[in-house]
């Protein structure tokens, strides 16, 4: 895709970025992400890629990335999936490379709280983190997975590379 005037223009504090530029906001028009849940986490997610310039479709597994929050289900095998989780006060993020396996993608482990039972922060943090997580994988595609974790009660933040696998991060010794 070759980027018209009107495109420049709409998009050019983006394409300000090193990390964007005009080749990477190319790559995001042309991206498509297969969202997959619901929700106020979900929806600002989806709005965050949309405005980046990125096609959000509903379930396509032929998309680039599938981002799959919370009651999402199970998220299908994909080149790449990012997870985004709340449990409790914690909100976890990550980005599996590869051929996951259904485990590795699926739903939470552990309870879930329902549907509007969390605070605006907790869904605001998931959103905005899904979705830049979606965007690194978009611009900058990488071959190691990536886990990051925000606990809300502490402020207290981390992340993790996953180490690469011939598929499954996850499930390397199994298969």
């Amino acid at each position: 895709m070759t980027l018209t005037d009107a495109d420049v223009e709409r998009w050019s504090r983006q394409i300000l970025l090193p990390e964007v530029g005009g080749r990477g906001q190319e790559r995001l028009c042309a991206a498509r992400v297969a969202v997959r849940g619901a929700g106020p986490a979900t929806d600002l997610a989806t709005t965050l890629l949309q405005r980046a310039g990125v096609g959000v479709v509903a379930g396509d597994l032929s998309a680039d990335v599938t981002l799959a929050l919370d009651d999402a289900g199970d998220a299908p095998p994909a080149g790449i999936v990012v997870r985004g989780r709340r449990r409790g006060a914690r909100v976890d993020v990550t980005t599996l490379v590869g051929r996951p396996c259904a485990a590795c993608a699926s739903a939470p482990d552990g309870a879930t709280p329902a549907a509007g039972s969390l605070d605006a922060p907790a869904d605001v943090v998931l959103g905005a983190l899904a979705a830049g997580e979606a965007l690194r994988a978009l611009l900058v595609p990488s071959a190691t997975g990536r886990v990051h974790s925000i606990d809300l009660a502490t402020g207290a933040a981390g992340g993790a590379v996953l180490a690469p696998t011939a598929g499954c991060p996850r499930c390397a010794d199994r298969s």
